[in-house]
């Protein structure tokens, strides 16, 4: 019966949430292409490139970089990459840029990284300078860089492997073997991860499908990154499902505390399955420590402005135990036949307090589904890239004064999906 009423819930769900299911299952129209932002000519004045972010647009992702957030600031496509749609990973590592368009569970992107060049002006190569194409489609979604000589690929709905790699030749050096660890099939499915100290920290998902997960508590396997043994798995039954791939990041605070939050699936799972044991969960693990922080815990469906069903996805961290997301309210969505994933402004702006674990909206305007991702703080203004009814781009948080403002400070042809700092 609970299954019956989950399926019978799921397609509505599906329209609502275009971020979880619809991003994957999108046609793919674009081949990956090689134009980049070239050097201008010696004779034309060069303009310094900081900032590096992404938009999906007919089908595809663009990739651009733009000057500053100077209020006025106006961001083309002119010099874009493109990639096809799908989970698009975007970080720079050391002096280079790292594209993938990656494919969640077998739907959408692709299964290739690129290593890109910037150069003194923060202009990426005309060129990739190296790719990696992952053998065997293995479903790599996130990458997460140990060393200029390591990296990890995570994989999910595969064999259960963690695929090391080496950034610099960019070539496949073994695999980690993570079936021991899975429930219910052969792949915990890894989630989004981070390396602290020496060791990798990776959320075991425990998926049954992109459309489900276990209920199990939450799981972080302990790798140690010099001989890439997994030393242990920790458990945690306040949260079901941690770090979820392709829709959450881990955060560092200054004092060196990892924080992982579930994500939208267990949200979901919370919303439509109640009862049945799934927990949503914003959980810690403390500096030189391997195990989670008993006394930290948090929900973002009980916090102030949450609701149950409510998520947050990517975070970025502002200083002073604040923590900012895109907070998902399905109170907010006023058509859920829309089919564009931009009618409905259903994503606030967010503020997490983990010290006081309390959380709040921001006045600031709601975005829709397909820009409720991009977030970066720049000198003491968070910057929320957002689709809204006031106007397209990047919105303005002053953390000093705690002013929010109603349009716009930088322009964008579409909502951005990710954004990064080049320097």
């Amino acid at each position: 019966e609970a299954r019956q009423f989950f399926l019978k819930n799921y397609h509505l769900y599906h329209k609502q949430n275009k971020f979880l299911w619809a991003l994957p299952c999108l046609t793919l129209l674009f081949a990956a292409t090689l134009s980049s932002c070239s050097e201008k000519d010696d004779d034309q004045p060069v303009t310094k490139h900081h900032f590096l972010m992404s938009a999906q647009a007919d089908n595809g992702f663009f990739i651009t970089s733009f000057e500053n957030f100077n209020e006025g600031t106006s961001v083309s496509y002119d010099k874009a990459i493109t990639l096809p749609t799908g989970h698009l990973f975007m970080e720079k590592y050391g002096k280079n840029i790292y594209l993938q368009s990656g494919s969640m569970y077998g739907f959408g992107g692709e299964q290739t990284l690129y290593k890109y060049e910037v150069n003194a002006n923060g202009q990426l190569s005309a060129q990739p300078i190296g790719k990696l194409s992952f053998p065997g489609s293995p479903n790599a979604v996130e990458i997460i860089f140990a060393s200029e000589t390591k990296a990890y690929a995570v994989t999910c709905a595969s064999r259960g492997q963690l695929i090391v790699f080496n950034p610099t030749t960019m070539s496949v050096t073994k695999e980690i073997d993570l079936s021991p660890y899975a429930e219910g099939d052969k792949d915990p499915d890894g989630g989004n991860g981070i390396v602290r100290d020496g060791k990798l920290f990776l959320p075991l998902n425990q998926a049954k499908s992109m459309k489900e997960i276990l209920v199990t508590p939450a799981q972080v396997a302990v790798i140690d990154v010099a001989t890439d043994k997994v030393e242990k798995v920790i458990k945690d039954d306040r949260a079901t499902s941690l770090g979820m791939v392709g829709h959450t990041s881990p955060v560092i605070d200054e004092a060196g505390n990892i924080y992982f939050h579930t994500g939208p699936r267990a949200a979901m799972m919370c919303q439509f399955m109640p009862g049945k044991g799934y927990k949503d969960g914003l959980l810690r693990i403390k500096k030189g420590e391997t195990e989670f922080d008993k006394d930290f815990y948090m929900s973002l469906q009980t916090t102030e402005g949450a609701e149950i069903g409510s998520y947050g996805m990517y975070m970025a961290y502002g200083g002073n135990g604040k923590i900012y997301t895109f907070l998902y309210k399905p109170s907010l969505v006023k058509d859920p036949n829309d089919q564009t994933y931009i009618v409905n402004k259903c994503y606030v702006p967010y503020e997490i307090d983990v010290n006081k674990k309390t959380g709040r909206i921001l006045s600031l305007p709601a975005s829709c589904g397909w820009a409720a991702n991009a977030i970066i703080k720049v000198g003491s203004s968070i910057y929320f890239g957002e689709h809204t009814d006031n106007g397209i781009g990047f919105y303005r948080y002053d953390m000093a004064t705690g002013k929010g403002f109603m349009q716009p400070s930088v322009k964008t042809p579409n909502g951005a999906y990710k954004v990064i700092s080049l320097d």
